[in-house]
């Protein structure tokens, strides 16, 4: 993928982040029963928006990591 490209990826991709966040704020008002089973799903949502979609870009274009250097595989 052309740097160009990754580039606006990652940036739509950070944008879907900011939602998850504030919602796991509003989650942690749940009750416990409630609370875990939305904690599990938000997490498995975010764990597919870095590991499927944001670190294959990040792997080729090291300097589009949100994060700096600290996931990447050296």
């Amino acid at each position: 993928m052309d740097h160009s490209t990754a580039f606006k990826l990652m940036t739509v991709y950070e944008r879907l982040g900011k939602p998850f966040n504030d919602a796991l704020e509003i989650v942690d008002t749940l009750p416990e029963a409630e609370r875990s089973e939305h904690i599990r799903a938000l997490g498995d949502m975010m764990g597919d928006l870095w590991f499927k979609l944001q670190l294959p870009i990040v792997r080729q274009h090291p300097d589009l990591d949100p994060d700096g250097d600290r996931f990447q595989k050296r």
